[in-house]
């Protein structure tokens, strides 16, 4: 099957997953599945691979094919700060993923512009991360599960966008490797709660200095310091706080 991964770049189907567990950066707002760990490992991973990348701060998402076999080495996907509105997203979380991967079917560097929406389901289970385009007819979906919880999503064999699911189990700092066991089952509800709170406009309104924004960030830290030890309740805490000493300082 050939889909469309951007407007000049196709592939096709393989039933070959990445291995690399997904790591979820709230600092630096991006997923990724791939081998490099760090600055170094990355631009080893560029030289020996082709695709698309954050060229000269572009900000394009990042989907590197491997020179010689052409096969999918890794990705890594901007979080969005915009609420996903005017559709139901569970016409993707419904469908039944598919495990597999993606093949170049040409050697060529393309741009992949990230999602511009975001939304995350009542339960915290989905985070889901849309491009913004008018509702149209949809007739075929197709949730390609490139990595354990990481969904690439094609609407008739178009890339419309991504879903990562159990996002609590996969928070990180930066590059390292989140826990292997899941997340205590209380933090998806409160990773959600962060989601739904720093999202615009509510950051605008943060960054002005809006005091009702203020008091949700620290019910927010109240909820995170109720649960149980774990590096990404860590992870999480860091976050919320790093960002209420820049929009609110001593208050």
């Amino acid at each position: 099957m050939r889909l469309d991964l951007a407007a000049d770049f196709a592939v096709t189907l393989t039933d070959r997953p990445l291995a690399h567990a997904p790591r979820y950066s709230l600092s630096g707002a991006y997923v990724t599945a791939s081998p490099h760990t760090g600055q170094p490992s990355h631009e080893v991973l560029l030289s020996e691979t082709f695709g698309s990348v954050d060229w000269l701060w572009s900000g394009d998402d990042e989907f590197r094919f491997d020179k010689g076999d052409r096969s999918l080495r890794g990705c890594t996907l901007t979080v969005p700060e915009e609420a996903l509105e005017g559709w139901d997203p569970h016409a993707w979380t419904d469908v039944p993923p598919t495990a597999g991967s993606m093949t170049a079917l040409t050697e060529a560097n393309f741009d992949a512009k990230p999602t511009s929406e975001r939304w995350v389901s009542e339960s915290g289970a989905h985070l889901v991360c849309a491009h913004r385009r008018p509702p149209a007819p949809v007739h075929d979906i197709l949730r390609l599960r490139i990595a354990p919880d990481l969904d690439l999503v094609f609407a008739d064999r178009a890339y419309v966008g991504w879903i990562l699911n159990c996002p609590a189990d996969h928070l990180v700092r930066e590059w390292e490797p989140a826990p292997s066991a899941p997340a205590p089952a209380s933090m998806a509800s409160v990773l959600r709660n962060y989601l739904t709170t720093v999202i615009e406009p509510k950051i605008d309104r943060m960054q002005d200095g809006d005091p009702a924004l203020l008091a949700e960030l620290d019910t927010l830290l109240a909820r995170i310091a109720a649960l149980p030890a774990d590096l990404r309740r860590d992870v999480l805490h860091d976050q919320v706080i790093d960002l209420r000493e820049n929009w609110y300082g001593d208050n």
